[in-house]
């Protein structure tokens, strides 16, 4: 076994194994999402950008691909897939963060602005470390400009009186 074939096992099983708590999460908030976030990250762009790699180097492989790029290319194939289809938002049951359903009652307040050709929102979450529960975190989701009227009225009706101007950092 040369180290071309280490490698494809190596990179396949990592990818697989990423996949594994990706699906866990899709799982999870299957169905719970209502309005979807517009958000490309970098680390969704670069998924996709694997994924699509992936694609192109099995065509040009064509026959000539072993057991082993089949194994790499089907493992990264998997883990880019699931991890496209899962999708921050908001849902009855919470705001949905990096494949993470946040409770509403978790929130402690919310902004949002409009920009050019989104509304961005921006959450601050209670602290989930116990030595430091003052240590709030920040999220912000960008929604279609097309579900800013579904949206201002979804989080006024879930998040009640937690609306706070948020001071906005300027560089």
């Amino acid at each position: 076994m040369n180290w071309m074939n280490i490698l494809n096992i190596a990179i396949g099983t990592i990818f697989i194994l990423v996949s594994i708590p990706l699906f866990i999460r899709w799982r999870k908030i299957s169905g719970k999402v209502l309005i979807t976030d517009q958000q490309w990250s970098t680390m969704r762009i670069m998924f996709l950008v694997v994924g699509v790699l992936s694609v192109l180097s099995m065509i040009m492989e064509g026959a000539n691909m072993s057991f082993y790029d089949i194994y790499r290319l089907t493992g990264t194939i998997i883990a880019v897939s699931i991890y496209m289809v899962v999708r921050d938002g908001v849902g009855e049951e919470g705001l949905v963060a990096g494949g993470k359903l946040i409770p509403w009652s978790e929130v402690r307040a919310y902004d949002y602005e409009v920009r050019k050709n989104v509304v961005a929102v921006f959450f601050t979450v209670e602290s989930q470390n116990e030595k430091n529960p003052d240590d709030y975190r920040s999220k912000e989701l960008d929604f279609a400009r097309t579900d800013e009227d579904v949206l201002k009225r979804f989080l006024d009706t879930n998040l009640k009186r937690k609306y706070t101007r948020m001071k906005k950092n300027v560089k």
